[in-house]
């Protein structure tokens, strides 16, 4: 009797994974989320120009996009969250501390060329605790990190300062 239920299971557990792999294929590539999706070709650093958006302002809140758009002649991908360092008007690091934000989370971004992707930024002008007024320096640059990248792109910073020791709230890009 165990064998008989032990191949039930098997053929039961066949058929699910058919069914999955056969309703995962209808999808197009950028509806697929999945971290071991293929990513090829990949957006590199070389291929994308960054920008930041007006921010958006309201009681000590920021909110602004920086969007990463491909400036090559090539159709290449982004998956999940950049990196970034803000900086002052001499190119030196100010204090950044970027956390990520789960809405909305990590999905994989076609770009042909001339398209953007962006990442949504949120932070406070705010001081807290016992940090001076104004908090921090004001950044006038942001260096930004594609995702699965290491080389930086200068962005213009179009905010004012970041406080909390630079705490950043970032989304994955979309």
């Amino acid at each position: 009797m165990n064998r008989h239920i032990g191949a039930r299971i098997l053929r039961t557990s066949a058929g699910l994974l058919a069914a999955g792999a056969l309703a995962g294929s209808v999808l197009p590539a950028h509806a697929q989320d999945a971290p071991d999706q293929p990513r090829d070709p990949r957006c590199h650093t070389s291929q994308l120009t960054g920008s930041m958006s007006p921010v958006d302002a309201g009681a000590g809140q920021r909110y602004a996009d920086v969007s990463l758009t491909n400036t090559s002649d090539q159709f290449c991908t982004i998956y999940g969250y950049g990196g970034m360092q803000l900086v002052d008007a001499a190119g030196n690091p100010l204090p950044t501390n970027v956390t990520r934000s789960a809405d909305p989370g990590p999905a994989l971004i076609g770009l042909s060329p001339g398209q953007s992707a962006e990442a949504t930024l949120h932070w406070s002008a705010v001081p807290h605790g016992d940090e001076g007024d104004p908090c921090q320096p004001a950044p006038v640059g942001l260096q930004v990190i594609p995702p699965d990248e290491t080389d930086p792109l200068p962005v213009e910073w179009t905010g004012d300062v970041v406080c909390g020791t630079g705490a950043i709230e970032e989304t994955a890009y979309h």
